[in-house]
């Protein structure tokens, strides 16, 4: 709403008209369009194009303009970077809860419930991220699906593009053929797009994981991971998002997905759309390799 008054009043402004003489000379921003700059400082979106536009009324002013809105997002930057040094450890921290209506297919096709909490924080070299997710499914009474799992994965901010990362799971999956799952690993990540509404990540490491079957028998194996994250704001107030993870061992493979829609409703509502696939390359006799989850869901951020 902000961006849109302001725009309207970028357009009532009177647009000189161009005149055939030399190159003009840098001239600064009329007082109206820097209180107009001043007004959308706190948006960096609505900030982009205010700019873009005042220039376009003003071309003597771009030079201006430009200056002015560097200096407005290093500011920004710096006060940043300040407020993250003077964190505590239980300060900073920020998330979402997520609760609906889900359906599966795979081992098992029935209807269910879906919850799952995320939490994250941001320090000056540390990203902290936490994930808890439930899926638990019943057919005339009797449970048919159930499936939990708990993440944390840190990143180091070696450079503004690369990082170093920790990743730590557990998963508890029966109806998939084990009881439980750990899965630790290391490695690096980098961001290969980082641009004001596309983020695209991609990480690699070694990892290993240790399984209990439903069988009784255990397993301890080293593996190969490779992880891939997407980020696209298409508009205001909707976001789609992609996660990958590929697990390679000696003697079988897991792929994990999730894509999801979310769409803002309020300030602190939102509803979304999720589809998570996982692929067992060699999963037990009886077992089918492949299981969906598809959820509808409202996520309430905080």
């Amino acid at each position: 709403m902000r961006t849109m008054m302001v725009l309207a009043a970028l357009a009532a402004m009177p647009v000189r008209a161009a005149e055939p003489m030399p190159p003009a000379v840098a001239e600064p921003m009329p007082p109206a369009v820097a209180a107009m700059i001043e007004a959308a400082a706190g948006d960096a979106a609505a900030l982009r194009t205010v700019a873009e536009v005042a220039k376009k009324a003003y071309p003597a002013s771009a030079a201006a303009v430009d200056a002015r809105v560097a200096a407005i997002t290093e500011g920004a930057k710096a006060a940043r970077l300040a407020a993250l040094r003077q964190q505590g450890m239980f300060e900073g921290w920020s998330g979402s809860g997520e609760l609906g209506f889900s359906t599966s297919s795979g081992n098992s096709s029935t209807r269910s419930l879906a919850a799952a909490l995320t939490l994250n924080k941001e320090s000056e070299h540390w990203r902290h991220s936490l994930r808890a997710s439930f899926d638990t499914q019943r057919n005339n009474g009797v449970t048919s699906a159930e499936r939990f799992g708990v993440g944390y994965e840190g990143n180091y901010n070696i450079s503004p593009r690369l990082y170093a990362l920790l990743t730590l799971q557990f998963e508890r999956n029966r109806f998939a053929g084990f009881d439980h799952r750990f899965t630790e690993s290391l490695g690096v990540g980098y961001r290969l797009i980082d641009t004001a509404t596309l983020d695209l990540d991609v990480e690699g490491g070694p990892a290993l994981r240790q399984t209990r079957l439903v069988t009784g028998f255990n397993e301890r194996r080293t593996a190969g991971r490779a992880a891939a994250r997407l980020r696209w704001a298409i508009a205001d107030g909707l976001l789609f998002t992609e996660a990958a993870t590929a697990l390679f061992e000696t003697t079988t493979n897991t792929f994990t997905s999730e894509t999801a829609l979310t769409a803002k409703l309020t300030d602190s509502l939102s509803a979304r759309a999720s589809f998570s696939l996982i692929n067992e390359s060699e999963p037990l006799p009886g077992r089918r390799a492949t299981d969906t989850i598809t959820r509808l869901t409202l996520v309430y951020g905080f």
